[in-house]
Order: structure tokens, then sequence, then C-alpha cells
């Protein structure tokens, strides 16, 4: 069994929209979670990219609207399945996407 996959960092970019009504303070609870999620599997956070409340192509759970956040980052490909649950119990977020950016 190789060791390469526990040294095996790859670079992301995390995308998620919350909901338009949702106060500053859950929003910046929310990013201290997945920094903390990121950092905690020997990641490393490259640059967040507040781009605020926007309209959305197509309604979603009944919001026409929501707040972008852009996080780039890189860590362990392990370490993405924790991102994705603390996103997808996270009642404040409508979608979120996980992609990777190799290139």
């Amino acid at each position: 069994m190789s060791n390469t996959a526990s040294t095996d960092i790859r670079q992301y970019e995390l995308l998620y929209i919350l909901q338009p009504n949702v106060e500053q303070t859950a929003m910046a609870e929310l990013t201290n979670r997945l920094t903390q999620a990121i950092t905690g599997q020997q990641g490393e956070i490259l640059g967040t990219e507040l781009w605020g409340k926007r309209n959305l192509a197509y309604t979603i759970q009944k919001y026409g609207t929501g707040h972008y956040v852009l996080h780039r980052f890189q860590m362990n490909p392990a370490g993405t399945a924790e991102l994705d649950r603390l996103l997808r119990f996270n009642e404040n977020v409508i979608r979120y996407l996980i992609m990777r950016d190799d290139e």
C-alpha cells in the first residue's frame, strides 16, 4: 500500500448559496466551521470571496435570491466528506458544490 494517498493535497473550489434572510453571524459561523474542517484535514484556505446577494437562475426551496460565497482551498481529498456533511445538514445552505481545481 503506497503512502501517497495521505500526502496527496489537491486544490478545490467550494461555492455555496445561503438563504437570502440569513444573518451575518450565521454566515460567519458557517465560514469558521468550514475553515476549521479544512485546516483539521491539514488543508489551507487560499481565498474567500463573498459575492453578495444575487438572483438565482431558478427558484430553489422557494427562494429566488441567495447569498453566494466562494472558498478556494487545498486539502487531502478524504476531507471533502466532512465538508459535504457540514453543508448538507446546515439549514441556511440552499445549494453547494465542491469542485476540484487541478488546472
